[in-house]
C-alpha cells in the first residue's frame, strides 16, 4: 500500500499544476509511430494518440523488436510492465510460454491476443500458440492493459495484446533475410518478400525454427508460411486477405520434483514427458470503407483450424473456429469539440473435439456467440477526452462430455460497461487518466471437462466479471517517455484450479498494484529503460480468505542500459528480477517460491537494413524456474521446469 500512496500523491500533484505550464513548451512535434494506437477502434486507418486513451498502453515498434534481440514473442513481452510470462510447459526456452497481464497467472491467457484482427485464444483453454506467430513478421505490438471488453469483447479480461504484421510497405519490393544459430541447437531461418504498387499490396514469408533443447527430451521443429494480398478498390475502400500455415512438433520433458531438480536439472521424466504435433491453418479477410464525410466501416471474417496430437498417448484436440465482425465509426469535429462513435457486432462459432485416437467416446463442444457494442469518445479543446461504452455478450455451449458425464446446453451472458477520462496537461507531452470497466469472461471448454482421471470436471462454473479501476499519468518527450499506473480489480467468480478438490472452481478475488515504466535515449549514444510492477492478488472469501493467490510475483523488475561507443555499435545489458510469490497450487501459502534474477548481454553492429548481433543469455548461469509448482501441501509435486543456463545466440539480418 505504501507504493500506491506514493503514486496517488504524484498524480494529485500533477492534477494541481496550472494550465499555464503549456506556455513553457516548445512547438509540439507530430506524434511518432510509438505514440499512436491502432487498438482502441479496431480500425487501423483511424488511430488514436496514446494521450487521448484512458488506459495504460504500450507500443512496441519493429525497431524496438530488432533492438531487443528477443527470439520469440513471450520473451519480448516479459520485459514490459504488468506482463507475467511463465514456462508452464516445461519446454525450457519460453517459446510457448503462458503470457498474462495484470497479475493473473494460470494456464489460460486472461488477455485477448489478436493478430491482424483475428483472435488467437483457443476455445479449449484460452491458451495462445505463440510458436505459430513469427516474431520476424511483426511490425508492431500494442498492449492495452485493463478491461478491454467493450470493443474487443469476451476474453479481454485483463487487457488486449494487439499484434500487427508487416503490411505497410511503400516500395514495389522489399526483401529481408535473417539467420540465427545458438546454444542448445537453436537455429532460425527467416525470409520474406513484400511490396506495394499502384494500390496493390502483396507479401509472403517463410520461417523455420529448430531447437535441440537444454533438457533431455526437449526438442522442437517449426515451420510457418504466411501470405498477404490487398487491393485499394478506391481511395476510400480496400480489400485484404491474409493466410497462415504453421506446423511444429515439440517434445516436452515434463516437470521435475524439487529433489529431481536438485539432483540433475537436465533430466526428463519419461512418465511425464510428451511429444505434440501442432498444425494451424488460418485465413482472414477484411473489407474496409472510408473515411468518407466522417463515416467509416469494416467487415472482417476469419476461419482457423488447429489440430493438436500427442504422439505418445494418442490424445488429440481439434478446434476449428470462424468469426464475422461488422464495425462502423462516425467521426465529427468542430472548433472545440469532437466526437467519435463506434459500434459493431461480432459473431463467433467455435468447435472443440477432444479424445484418444481410435478410442471412444470423444468429448465435443460447440460454442456459438455474439456480441453487440457501442462506444462514444468526446474530446473537448483537444485536452479532455471522455469515453463511455457498453457491450453485451451471449454464448451458448452445446456440450457432450464424458468426465463428468454431461450432455446438454449451457448459456452465459454478460454486460460490460466502461467509462473513462483522459486529460492532456501539456499537449503531446503530459497527460493523466482514470477509468472504470467491468469485463466479462465465459468459462472455456477445459474448465468444464477433463481428459485425465485425477482431474474432476465442473459444469456448474459461472462466468467471471471484474470491477476494474485504474488511474495513471504518462509523459513523452524527445528524450523518451515515462508512465505510472495504479489499478484495483474485484473479480466475481474467478475460475481457478483447486488442488484440494482437483477441479476448477469459482472464487472471489481482489488485485491491486502499481506499474511504473521509464524509457530514455540520449544523442544516439545512450539508451535505457526501467520497469517495476508491484502487485497483490488475494482471495476474499472462505475457505482461503486473505490468502495470496499462488504463482503471482509481488515484485517484478526489468532494467536495461545500452551504450554506443562507436557509430553503429550498441552494447546493451538487460536484467530481470522476480521476487516474492508462492508455488502454484499452494493456496494456504506455506511454500514460498524461489526468487530469481537473469542477466543478458546484447552486442549489435549495423543499421536496420544490415545487422550482425550476438546475444549472451543468463550471464551469471542462474539456476531458476519461471514456473514453480507444488502439490498444494509440500514441495514434492512435479512442477519445477528448469530454464537454460548460460547460452549464446548469434545472427545476421539483411533487408533491401
Amino acid at each position: 500500500m505504501r507504493h500506491i500512496g506514493h503514486f496517488l500523491f504524484v498524480v494529485g500533484l500533477t492534477a494541481c499544476l496550472p494550465l499555464s505550464a503549456t506556455a513553457a513548451t516548445s512547438d509540439p512535434q507530430p506524434p511518432d509511430d510509438s505514440r499512436v494506437l491502432l487498438s482502441p477502434t479496431r480500425m487501423p486507418e483511424l488511430p488514436s494518440t496514446r494521450h487521448s486513451v484512458p488506459a495504460s498502453a504500450t507500443v512496441i515498434t519493429a525497431r524496438d523488436i530488432e533492438r531487443s534481440g528477443a527470439t520469440n514473442i513471450p520473451e519480448l513481452l516479459s520485459r514490459y510492465e504488468g506482463v507475467i510470462v511463465q514456462d508452464q510447459q516445461g519446454f525450457g526456452t519460453g517459446a510457448d510460454s503462458t503470457v498474462n497481464l495484470r497479475v493473473f497467472n494460470s494456464s489460460r491467457t486472461n488477455a485477448l491476443v489478436v493478430v491482424d484482427g483475428v483472435r488467437q485464444n483457443r476455445i479449449t483453454g484460452d491458451e495462445v500458440h505463440w510458436q505459430s506467430i513469427p516474431i520476424k513478421d511483426i511490425d508492431r505490438i500494442e498492449i492495452i492493459r485493463g478491461g478491454g471488453g467493450v470493443v474487443y469483447g469476451e476474453g479481454a479480461f485483463a487487457g488486449v495484446i494487439n499484434i500487427i504484421t508487416k503490411h505497410r510497405q511503400t516500395r514495389p519490393i522489399e526483401l529481408e533475410d535473417d539467420m540465427e544459430i545458438g546454444s542448445f541447437g537453436w537455429r532460425q531461418y527467416h525470409t520474406a518478400a513484400r511490396g506495394r504498387m499502384r494500390g496493390v499490396s502483396y507479401g509472403t514469408s517463410f520461417t523455420r525454427r529448430m531447437l535441440d533443447g537444454y533438457r533431455e527430451f526437449s526438442w522442437s521443429r517449426n515451420s510457418t508460411v504466411t501470405a498477404h494480398g490487398g487491393v485499394e478498390l478506391a481511395p476510400w475502400s480496400e480489400l485484404s486477405v491474409d493466410v497462415l500455415h504453421s506446423n511444429d512438433t515439440t517434445a516436452f520433458p515434463g516437470g521435475l520434483t524439487n529433489n529431481e531438480s536438485q539432483f540433475r536439472r537436465r533430466q526428463a521424466v519419461i512418465a511425464r514427458a510428451g511429444i505434440f504435433d501442432d498444425e494451424t491453418d488460418q485465413v482472414a479477410g477484411e473489407f474496409s470503407l472510408g473515411p468518407w464525410e466522417g463515416l467509416s466501416g469494416s467487415l472482417s471474417a476469419y476461419w482457423r483450424d488447429r489440430t493438436v496430437d500427442s504422439l505418445r498417448s494418442r490424445l488429440f484436440t481439434l478446434t476449428p473456429s470462424r468469426g464475422l465482425s461488422v464495425r462502423g465509426l462516425y467521426d465529427w469535429a468542430g472548433d472545440s469539440l469532437s466526437s467519435r462513435l463506434i459500434s459493431g457486432i461480432d459473431l463467433t462459432d467455435d468447435k472443440a473435439t477432444t479424445g484418444t485416437r481410435g478410442v471412444p467416446p470423444e468429448d465435443e463442444s460447440n460454442r456459438h456467440g455474439y456480441g453487440l457494442y457501442v462506444e462514444e469518445t468526446i474530446t473537448l479543446m483537444d485536452r479532455l477526452s471522455l469515453v463511455g461504452g457498453l457491450r453485451y455478450d451471449h454464448f451458448r455451449y452445446e456440450e457432450a462430455i464424458s468426465f463428468p458425464i454431461f450432455e446438454g446446453t449451457l448459456r452465459f451472458h454478460g454486460l460490460s460497461p466502461k467509462v473513462g477520462l483522459s486529460y492532456v496537461l501539456v499537449p503531446d507531452m503530459w497527460s493523466a487518466f482514470a477509468s472504470y470497466s467491468r469485463p466479462f469472461k465465459a468459462p472455456n471448454v477445459d474448465d468444464f471437462s477433463a481428459q485425465v482421471p485425477d482431474f474432476a470436471g465442473n459444469v456448474d462454473l459461472q462466468p467471471q466479471q471484474a470491477d476494474t479501476y485504474e488511474i495513471g499519468t504518462r509523459v513523452t518527450h524527445t528524450f523518451g517517455e515515462a508512465s505510472a499506473t495504479c489499478f484495483w480489480m474485484h473479480t466475481n467468480d474467478e475460475i481457478l484450479f483447486n488442488r484440494i478438490s482437483f477441479q476448477n472452481q469459482n472464487f472471489d478475488t481482489r488485485r491491486f498494484g502499481t506499474e511504473l515504466a521509464a524509457r530514455l535515449h540520449w544523442r544516439d549514444r545512450v539508451r535505457g529503460s526501467a520497469t517495476y510492477t508491484f502487485s497483490r492478488a488475494e482471495f476474499i472469501k472462505p475457505p482461503f480468505n486473505n490468502y495470496t493467490i499462488p504463482g503471482i510475483p509481488e515484485h517484478l523488475y526489468n532494467f536495461s542500459v545500452g551504450v554506443s561507443p562507436i557509430r553503429l555499435l550498441w552494447i546493451d545489458l538487460d536484467w530481470q528480477l522476480v521476487q516474492q510469490m508462492f508455488e502454484v497450487n499452494d493456496f494456504t501459502n506455506m511454500l514460498p517460491a524461489h526468487d530469481y534474477g537473469v542477466l543478458n548481454l546484447r552486442v549489435q553492429f549495423g543499421e536496420s537494413n544490415t545487422r550482425v548481433y550476438v546475444l549472451f543469455q543468463n550471464l551469471t548461469n542462474m539456476e531458476y524456474s519461471s514456473f514453480q509448482s507444488s502439490n498444494g501441501s509440500n514441495a514434492s509435486g512435479a512442477g519445477q521446469f528448469p530454464m537454460p543456463p548460460f547460452g549464446v545466440t548469434g545472427g545476421v539480418s539483411v533487408k533491401f
